[in-house]
């Protein structure tokens, strides 16, 4: 009887020390004139995110929408530290863009001692060596180095079509899981663009290459995320204990095969218009902006800011130049191909989209005459980019974006509401939650490309749809990514007719994922050759 009346008084007092520190928290804001919404013990909602109970969309959309009155921000809480989510266009301007000076940094995600890669690669590098990082590779970017990089993606878009043909001729009309399907297009399109590589991976299912980005690309599998909670709680430890997030094997694999090809080209003199090449005229500061740097290369593209385009003089290492080409097998083998599996999915369950889309690209094709798709003839094609923006809109690559203060400092959050940021206090732009929010966006959950019309595309506001972010930390790859869409996308409809099967979740629902959006039980289609029917 001691015990239980003993246990009873412990949980008595756990509980009720939690409801004191929730209001604790909820006074922190509601003092300084800040809604928020109802504070969550921060371990039950990582719980939760970890066992799948909730994903990442229902967390952002719940803080989003759970305070009424739809305040310009809304303040929460991720453990100890204060977030503040920013709700407003213009709120969100000022601070990713006129404020980015004291907010440019994301919160710290993985460190080079966790990773030696990932914690290398811009997207998580921090302070100057962020700057110095994005002044090396902005220039890789442009308008003038995506066509000659075009060819290269198309090469993959031909070797795609004419496996699926094969498949077709070979085995009758075929059923693919799209996001599995396309991951090995995306890979393979890395492959030859970052790696200087050719790999056929629908052909060669098991080959090496595929394999081993597969592992090192894969985040959500429980025994990382175990590393990601216990280095979260415990980074001393984790360290110390020389644990890392990636398997080595993999990791060596793929600097291996960046730096044995890297040291080929210098002695050999080979060129050939990747993004190894491009790094290491990077690396040697022959790279520079040209008139093209502000080429769309659709409505999504985001324009290089100023900040960080001076050359930076730093002498990158060799593990640092490699963790830029791993960043790009990151984006390629889960952003570009859930975007293109997404993309594909309201193809194909859109008919009347499906064939209109297919009108333009085939109109596109029959002017060329035989000859390849090339840069500048996909961006002249208006329908194609309505899709892809409107595919970005409803399944953005990310679901949130956060920035951390670098300083204690006063700043207006709006009206003359003045809040004392300290230095590890944060923002979060909660992209989702702007791409599905009925004001800016009517019927969202409908996929209508036309909203991005000629007509339409001006009504919307810049700071409500960023798909690749917005400010001078935006993605640099937008014209990368964009041009891959397309090309993907314009030999798939041009070649075949998508069609939904009795194994497609209509309507899509997501999985409760920790990070990108997934669907929840794939994304099934029929590919039937237009040659046959």
């Amino acid at each position: 009887m001691f015990w239980l009346v003993l246990l009873i008084a412990i949980v008595a007092l756990i509980v009720y020390k939690m409801s004191q520190k929730e209001k604790e928290k909820r006074a922190f804001f509601e003092s300084k004139g800040i809604k928020v919404n109802n504070p969550k013990f921060f371990l039950i909602t990582m719980f939760k995110l970890l066992t799948g109970q909730i994903g990442i969309v229902e967390m952002i959309q719940q803080i989003y929408y759970e305070v009424q009155g739809d305040p310009k921000v809304v303040g929460f809480w991720d453990g100890n530290t204060p977030i503040i989510m920013l709700k407003d266009p213009e709120v969100v301007k000022h601070f990713a863009v006129k404020e980015f000076e004291h907010f440019q940094d994301r919160r710290d995600f993985i460190s080079e001692e966790m990773d030696p890669l990932f914690g290398n690669s811009l997207f998580v590098l921090r302070e100057q060596k962020w700057k110095d990082m994005r002044s090396t590779l902005s220039p890789a970017f442009t308008g003038s180095k995506m066509r000659l990089m075009c060819d290269l993606i198309v090469e993959i878009g031909q070797q795609m079509v004419e496996y699926l043909q094969r498949e077709s001729k070979e085995k009758g009309l075929q059923t693919y899981e799209m996001k599995e399907l396309l991951s090995r297009v995306s890979h393979d399109v890395i492959a030859t663009c970052a790696f200087g590589i050719k790999v056929d991976s629908l052909t060669h299912k098991e080959n090496e290459v595929y394999l081993a980005g597969k592992i090192l690309s894969d985040f959500s599998g429980v025994g990382k995320m175990m590393k990601f909670m216990f280095y979260r709680f415990f980074p001393k430890l984790m360290i110390a204990f020389g644990i890392k997030i990636s398997p080595p094997k993999e990791s060596d694999f793929f600097r291996t095969l960046v730096t044995d090809s890297m040291k080929y080209r210098e002695i050999n003199n080979v060129h050939r218009p990747d993004m190894i090449h491009l790094l290491m005229e990077a690396q040697k500061g022959k790279l520079s902006h040209g008139e093209s740097e502000k080429d769309s290369a659709g409505f999504a593209t985001v324009d290089e800011s100023s900040v960080g385009w001076n050359k930076s003089g730093r002498k990158w290492t060799e593990t640092e130049i490699v963790a830029q080409c791993f960043l790009f097998l990151l984006a390629g083998f889960e952003s570009v191909s859930s975007s293109l599996s997404f993309a594909t999915y309201e193809i194909g369950i859109n008919p009347e989209i499906q064939k209109k889309l297919y009108d333009e690209i085939k109109s596109v094709s029959d002017a060329l005459k035989g000859e390849r798709i090339n840069y500048d003839t996909l961006q002249k094609m208006k329908y194609l980019d309505m899709v892809v923006s409107e595919t970005l809109r409803k399944y953005p690559p990310a679901a949130i974006i956060d920035r951390e203060c670098n300083k204690d400092i006063t700043l207006n959050l709006y009206n003359n509401l003045n809040f004392d940021f300290k230095k590890k206090y944060a923002v979060w732009i909660p992209i989702y939650s702007f791409h599905w929010d009925a004001k800016h966006f009517p019927n969202p959950e409908k996929f209508d490309p036309e909203r991005f019309s000629e007509e339409n595309k001006q009504m919307i506001n810049p700071s409500m749809y960023i798909p690749f972010g917005i400010g001078p930390r935006n993605c640099v790859g937008s014209r990368f990514a964009l041009m891959e869409l397309k090309s993907v996308l314009y030999y798939l409809v041009l070649n075949f007719k998508l069609e939904p099967t009795e194994k497609t979740q209509i309507p899509l629902k997501f999985a409760k994922s920790f990070g990108t959006l997934q669907s929840e039980r794939g994304i099934y289609l029929q590919l039937r050759p237009r040659n046959s029917i």
